[in-house]
Protein backbone atom coordinates (compact mmCIF):
# COMPACT_ATOMS: atom_id res chain seq x y z
CA UNK A 1 0.00 0.00 0.00
CA UNK A 2 1.27 3.46 -0.89
CA UNK A 3 2.80 5.18 2.15
CA UNK A 4 0.35 7.59 3.76
CA UNK A 5 -2.58 6.45 1.61
CA UNK A 6 -4.88 5.74 4.56
CA UNK A 7 -4.11 9.08 6.17
CA UNK A 8 -4.92 10.83 2.89
CA UNK A 9 -8.25 9.00 2.70
CA UNK A 10 -8.91 9.77 6.36
CA UNK A 11 -8.33 13.49 5.73
CA UNK A 12 -10.65 13.33 2.71
CA UNK A 13 -13.38 11.65 4.79
CA UNK A 14 -12.94 14.18 7.60
CA UNK A 15 -13.29 17.08 5.15
CA UNK A 16 -16.49 15.55 3.74
CA UNK A 17 -17.98 14.84 7.16
CA UNK A 18 -17.16 18.36 8.38
CA UNK A 19 -18.55 19.93 5.17
CA UNK A 20 -21.80 18.00 5.58
CA UNK A 21 -22.23 19.17 9.17
CA UNK A 22 -21.54 15.93 11.04
CA UNK A 23 -19.76 16.40 14.32
CA UNK A 24 -16.55 14.58 15.15
CA UNK A 25 -16.94 15.46 18.81
CA UNK A 26 -15.82 12.95 21.43
CA UNK A 27 -19.40 12.70 22.71
CA UNK A 28 -20.32 10.97 19.40
CA UNK A 29 -17.74 8.17 19.64
CA UNK A 30 -20.34 5.63 20.79
CA UNK A 31 -22.61 6.69 17.92
CA UNK A 32 -19.81 6.36 15.37
CA UNK A 33 -19.10 2.82 16.60
CA UNK A 34 -22.79 1.94 16.30
CA UNK A 35 -22.91 3.35 12.76
CA UNK A 36 -19.92 1.21 11.74
CA UNK A 37 -21.79 -1.81 13.07
CA UNK A 38 -24.94 -0.83 11.15
CA UNK A 39 -23.03 -0.57 7.87
CA UNK A 40 -21.60 -4.08 8.37
CA UNK A 41 -25.11 -5.32 9.15
CA UNK A 42 -26.40 -3.70 5.96
CA UNK A 43 -23.66 -5.45 3.95
CA UNK A 44 -24.56 -8.76 5.59
CA UNK A 45 -28.24 -8.25 4.82
CA UNK A 46 -27.55 -7.30 1.19
CA UNK A 47 -25.45 -10.43 0.72
CA UNK A 48 -28.01 -12.64 2.45
CA UNK A 49 -30.79 -11.30 0.21
CA UNK A 50 -28.78 -12.00 -2.94
CA UNK A 51 -28.36 -8.36 -3.90
CA UNK A 52 -25.62 -7.55 -6.43
CA UNK A 53 -22.12 -7.75 -5.00
CA UNK A 54 -21.67 -4.08 -5.90
CA UNK A 55 -24.37 -3.27 -3.30
CA UNK A 56 -22.55 -5.36 -0.70
CA UNK A 57 -19.36 -3.50 -1.64
CA UNK A 58 -21.07 -0.12 -1.26
CA UNK A 59 -22.08 -1.00 2.28
CA UNK A 60 -18.55 -2.20 3.07
CA UNK A 61 -17.14 1.07 1.71
CA UNK A 62 -19.63 2.95 3.91
CA UNK A 63 -18.18 1.03 6.87
CA UNK A 64 -14.62 1.96 5.85
CA UNK A 65 -15.64 5.62 5.53
CA UNK A 66 -17.17 5.53 9.00
CA UNK A 67 -14.07 3.80 10.41
CA UNK A 68 -11.79 6.44 8.88
CA UNK A 69 -14.03 9.16 10.33
CA UNK A 70 -13.79 7.59 13.78
CA UNK A 71 -10.01 7.21 13.54
CA UNK A 72 -9.85 10.90 12.63
CA UNK A 73 -12.11 11.88 15.51
CA UNK A 74 -9.87 9.91 17.88
CA UNK A 75 -6.76 11.61 16.48
CA UNK A 76 -5.18 8.31 15.46
CA UNK A 77 -2.74 7.66 12.62
CA UNK A 78 -4.53 5.16 10.37
CA UNK A 79 -1.48 4.35 8.27
CA UNK A 80 0.73 3.66 11.28
CA UNK A 81 -1.91 1.47 12.91
CA UNK A 82 -2.49 -0.44 9.68
CA UNK A 83 1.21 -1.08 9.05
CA UNK A 84 1.80 -2.18 12.64
CA UNK A 85 -1.21 -4.52 12.68
CA UNK A 86 -0.33 -6.08 9.32
CA UNK A 87 3.24 -6.74 10.50
CA UNK A 88 1.85 -8.44 13.63
CA UNK A 89 -0.62 -10.49 11.60
CA UNK A 90 2.08 -11.73 9.19
CA UNK A 91 3.93 -13.17 12.19
CA UNK A 92 0.95 -15.24 13.33
CA UNK A 93 0.83 -18.96 12.57
CA UNK A 94 -1.40 -20.46 9.90
CA UNK A 95 -5.07 -20.27 10.92
CA UNK A 96 -4.16 -18.54 14.16
CA UNK A 97 -6.58 -19.31 16.99
CA UNK A 98 -8.87 -21.48 14.83
CA UNK A 99 -10.16 -24.61 16.53
CA UNK A 100 -13.13 -25.35 14.26
CA UNK A 101 -14.16 -24.19 10.83
CA UNK A 102 -12.54 -21.14 9.35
Amino acid sequence: MKEGCLNEKMAEVRALVDAKGFSSDESRIWEMLALIHSEISEATDAYKKGQPLEKVGEELIDAIIRILHLLSALGLDAEELYQKKMAENWKRPFRYGTVRGG
